[in-house]
């Protein structure tokens, strides 16, 4: 860990839920394909559940939320969310009751089956927009208030000042990490869709002066412009550790193939080459359509000569979409 984000984070309550630092690894194949040396984080193995980037997020919002008393803990999604599932998984090792509150239709498979596996209370709407279930989950909040509970609120992603800390630490393990290895990224690469990964980045990397800088992937833009709400983002979560830094707005490149959730031939198709290749899973909701984009921008030099991508996890999503993959693989 860099030295100065220790520093800033220690006044913050955590839980430790990431276990280890995980590993950077070379991606020989990838890098022949793009012409370019691509590294990988690998935050799919974080340590905890299904693993991914929501974990480090959790460390500091569980954290926050034991701090203040709370015994419960409501958050949302869409059905087949990664953050939903591992924030009541997490909640449920800790002592807190989790709620969860879901956008689409109750289809056994992929997270929502392991939601109902694990015996997690989920309340499942169907609404037009992911965002839409923002002020549902806040009457749900009141619900249980009214019943005596003392509910912690977290929003869709944990794209909150208090979970972006968790890639500010993350930023700082990546330098520590590059330091020991030789490495000096060119850029730092995620994929985007509440902002949280991004904008931690964004601190993190501007406080150590790395030279590296940070790249979103949209995989669907969650209302507003997405490089707006990053730097918004990260210069609260500033203000939150206290320091007085200059932020450049971050670029975020459209992956989204036209929409959030959307499943794309392309990326099905490059998910089962790099899994072949490298022996890495990739989902086609987030990591995905992200490296697909880190390749295409890669082999145009639009990346620089050394790149990281940071693997956000998202294993599940094979599962909820491996049918529909497999349809528009088989299609000619």
């Amino acid at each position: 860990m860099h030295p100065k984000i220790g520093s800033l984070l220690s006044r913050f309550p955590r839980v430790e839920l990431v276990p280890w630092e995980t590993p950077v690894q070379y991606l020989p194949a990838v890098s022949e394909a793009v012409g370019a040396d691509v590294y990988i984080k690998r935050d799919d193995l974080t340590g905890f559940g299904i693993g991914g980037n929501k974990i480090r997020k959790l460390e500091y919002l569980l954290g926050d939320a034991i701090s203040r008393g709370c015994d419960t803990v409501v958050t949302m999604g869409a059905v087949h969310s990664n953050h939903a599932f591992v924030t009541a998984l997490a909640a449920k090792k800790l002592g807190l009751e989790p709620v969860l509150v879901l956008r689409g239709r109750e289809e056994l498979r992929g997270n929502y089956l392991l939601d109902r596996l694990m015996g997690i209370e989920t309340r499942v709407f169907e609404v037009g927009k992911t965002t839409e279930l923002i002020p549902i989950a806040e009457k749900v909040a009141e619900e249980l208030r009214v019943r005596g509970k003392r509910p912690y609120l977290i929003p869709i992603g944990g794209a909150s000042p208090i979970g972006t800390l968790g890639y500010v630490r993350a930023a700082g393990e990546i330098t520590s990490q590059s330091s020991d290895l030789g490495l000096e990224f060119d850029t730092i690469v995620d994929a985007v869709g509440s902002g949280g990964t991004l904008a931690g980045l964004t601190l993190g990397l501007s406080l150590i002066g790395s030279r590296a800088k940070p790249v979103g992937m949209g995989v669907g833009i969650f209302g507003g412009d997405m490089g707006e709400k990053v730097l918004k983002l990260a210069e609260e979560a500033g203000k939150l550790l206290g320091v007085s830094v200059k932020l450049e707005r971050p670029r975020i490149y459209d992956y989204s193939f036209g929409a959030y959730g959307k499943i794309v031939r392309e990326v099905a198709e490059l998910i089962k080459w790099v899994e072949t290749k490298e022996g890495i899973l990739l989902d086609p909701v987030y990591t995905g359509k992200a490296f697909y984009g880190l390749m295409e921008l890669a082999g145009t030099g639009e990346l620089g000569e050394r790149i990281l991508f940071v693997h956000t996890g998202g294993l599940p999503g094979l599962f909820h979409y491996g049918e529909e993959m497999l349809r528009l693989m088989q299609k000619p």
